[in-house]
């Protein structure tokens, strides 16, 4: 799928929104979609997100998912317009509120030791509310309750996070020590991870898709599905994503350390972060935006931080 063109985005949207949009440029950001941003002549910018035609359920998973967390209190966007069908634009486009801020990964660097602590304090706040939605229906993510393509153990998450990762490494990569380490740990842990109860966490909510503005957390922006399993994934995920652009992430560490107590968790969360590192390094089939090059500085330390956390959490 090529990208859409500004042009055909500021017609889309004019269709949509019956508003002129004067301006649009895409975001480099995202794996799954194209993002645009939108002006309108009337002053108002707006975000745009395309897809895939066998990816339109994301939209619809995201309208869905945005009422049940606006509803527990946890800042979300608000769905301006969609279209599934491909009929203002070749492919299904959705478009959102534009709430202020930049992603967490981006902004990380400048933020002082108190809007640090800030923004922790407000991830332990939204993932307290979003515990307040009901068990899922099982393991994973899913575009609603109803939403049956679940896994029945925690475990079985993670194997396919993992065995879809290393199916798109080359033959001498899955080779590597990490991949067998983490291969090991996650069977010697998987009576501890299938323990874990079917509880809701924000999928996407890690180093990226948390928007943050003057040291406090705006938006989550990523909605597409909801997880349900262990809090601590998404967590392991910004560790990953921060670490590999930066010498810290102290920040994720303070919003994790409640959930890592107890026998085997911090090998837990070493262990989410392998394999975050591990996916972020892989060519994934729907992805719009190939993994970071081996030899660019993010690549060079995923690589790096893949070797030291599958390191961690097997500790034979």
């Amino acid at each position: 799928m090529k990208p859409p063109t500004e042009q055909a985005v500021l017609q889309a949207t004019s269709r949509c929104l019956r508003e002129e949009a004067v301006t649009a440029h895409r975001i480099p950001t995202g794996r799954s979609h194209f993002v645009f941003t939108v002006e309108l002549a009337s002053g108002e910018c707006l975000i745009a997100r395309i897809t895939r035609h066998d990816r339109a359920e994301c939209f619809a998973g995201f309208a869905y998912w945005r009422r049940q967390l606006a509803g527990v209190g946890v800042p979300v966007p608000r769905v301006l317009s969609m279209d599934l069908s491909g009929t203002v634009l070749p492919w299904p486009i959705m478009f959102l509120e534009k709430a202020p801020g930049n992603d967490l990964c981006n902004v990380y660097a400048d933020l002082t030791a108190a809007e640090k602590r800030s923004v922790a304090d407000d991830l332990l706040g939204i993932q307290h509310r979003v515990r307040g939605l009901p068990r899922g229906p099982g393991y994973g993510g899913v575009a609603s309750y109803g939403d049956l393509r679940c896994h029945p153990c925690w475990s079985d998450v993670l194997w396919e996070y993992f065995t879809g990762a290393i199916d798109q490494l080359t033959p001498l990569q899955r080779q590597a020590p990490a991949i067998g380490q983490i291969r090991r740990t996650i069977r010697e842990l998987r009576p501890e991870l299938d323990s874990i109860s079917p509880l809701p966490y924000l999928i996407d909510a890690t180093h990226q898709n948390v928007l943050v503005d003057g040291g406090r957390v705006t938006a989550i922006v990523d909605l597409d599905e909801l997880g349900f399993g262990d809090a601590l994934y998404p967590l392991g995920v910004a560790r990953a994503g921060l670490l590999a652009r930066g010498p810290e992430a102290d920040c994720i560490e303070q919003v994790a350390a409640p959930l890592c107590v107890g026998p085997n968790r911090q090998r837990i969360f070493d262990l989410y972060s392998a394999i975050a590192c591990l996916k972020m390094l892989a060519s994934s089939p729907l992805s719009v935006a190939g993994p970071p090059a081996a030899y660019s500085q993010i690549g060079a330390r995923l690589q790096t931080l893949l070797d030291v956390f599958a390191a961690a959490a097997y500790k034979e």
